[in-house]
């Protein structure tokens, strides 16, 4: 990938820390007994919110799983923050815990949001770039209709096939549901992946066919690269 790349992606997923941040002055001090009562206030509406969508949905809701949810999601958002966010913001923190359930200083708040804005910034100039700039540049070389296809956002790899002369790939929650690689060589594949689901693409034209190129997520949130070089493409609708 030139333009959407892992680093690019990691980019795009830090450009909204800061939307659902509340400003309270209770973040300003560690207090453990501040974290267990918002802790449990917000485990109370998402256990809430989730019995009313099984409701709607004619489901069976159990409140014991759904408190395991909401402590896993916790959790995963803790470690997500102290991975991501900048370390002069969190030094600033009191409470990692605390600003993982949307509760910040103001001061805090304020460096998340000028630190989000400007990767979203970077992910729409990477985005325009590509698409506004490189795609109209390269339509005649790589090919209209390659262009159009050669979209499987969301879509997930369920079977693959590998013959000598051709490389296949089955599409789940996508309008193709197959595309074949013809005389094909694969250049970059981080692991095994099926399963995984497809993410952003690019395609170029180089010499004896295009080069075919996608970001996709693993499961335990890995990134991974595919690049095939092949000589035509095919895709069944």
């Amino acid at each position: 990938m030139k333009y959407f790349t892992k680093e690019w992606y990691k980019t795009c997923q830090n450009s909204g820390w800061h939307l659902n941040m509340s400003v309270s002055k209770n973040a300003e001090e560690f207090n453990e007994e501040y974290y267990k009562d918002l802790y449990t206030r917000r485990r109370r509406a998402f256990v809430k919110e989730e019995k009313e969508v099984a409701e709607v949905l004619g489901e069976e809701f159990s409140k014991a799983k759904a408190e395991v949810e909401f402590m896993n999601r916790h959790e995963d958002m803790v470690k997500r923050m102290e991975e991501n966010i900048p370390q002069n913001i969190l030094a600033e923190v009191a409470d990692t815990r605390v600003l993982a359930l949307d509760i910040a200083t103001k001061e805090v708040r304020q460096k998340l949001k000028a630190w989000c804005e400007g990767n979203m910034k970077e992910m729409h100039r990477v985005t325009d770039l590509y698409w506004k700039q490189i795609c109209p540049e390269l339509k005649d070389a790589v090919g209209e209709e390659i262009q159009k296809n050669f979209n499987f956002h969301d879509a997930v790899i369920k079977s693959m096939e590998m013959k000598t002369d051709s490389l296949a790939f089955r599409m789940e929650h996508s309008d193709v549901k197959k595309v074949i690689f013809k005389n094909y060589k694969i250049l970059e594949q981080d692991g095994y992946l099926l399963g995984a689901t497809w993410l952003y693409q690019e395609v170029y034209a180089v010499e004896g066919g295009n080069e075919y190129h996608g970001l996709l997520w693993k499961d335990g949130g890995k990134l991974a690269y595919l690049t095939i070089q092949a000589e035509d493409i095919e895709f069944v609708k």
